[in-house]
């Protein structure tokens, strides 16, 4: 797959919503199941104290899993997560990092990474187990 494709498919896992849409921008796919992409939070999406919202957190490593699995080629669904809260921070850029731990024929295990574009602080970790619904078609 070329990597015009391979960004539009990647898009595709955004919901619709066009603040979202803004929001998202894929800086590089090095390799399958690796990559690397910038959330600059909107505020709407901040929690009473004005920090990201914790739902945005997982939604961000939701995003990155479903890119990742998507890079392997696989049309896909989250089974399981979890997600770590490292780091309280405004709504601000956040850029995040995937890496596949496993890619198996029914399922591939992700690890996100998501830290603040400023200072490079660790703000949360999530690990997703995806369920893996057959080959992309192109």
């Amino acid at each position: 797959m070329d990597n015009a494709t391979l960004l539009e498919k990647l898009r595709c896992n955004i919901p619709p919503q066009q603040e979202l849409q803004d929001a998202i921008v894929i800086d590089e796919v090095p390799k399958p199941g690796y990559v690397r992409f910038t959330v600059d939070v909107p505020t709407s999406f901040s929690n009473y104290h004005g920090g990201i919202h914790g739902g945005m957190g997982y939604f961000i490593g939701e995003i990155g899993c479903g890119f990742a699995t998507y890079s392997l080629g696989f049309n896909n669904v989250c089974q399981t997560a979890t997600i770590n809260f490292i780091k309280a921070v405004p709504c601000c850029t956040v850029v995040v990092e995937t890496e596949p731990i496993h890619a198996g024929r029914s399922t591939a295990v992700i690890r996100v990474t998501s830290r603040q574009a400023e200072t490079g602080k660790l703000l949360f970790q999530s690990t997703h187990t995806m369920f893996l619904l057959g080959p992309i078609q192109d």
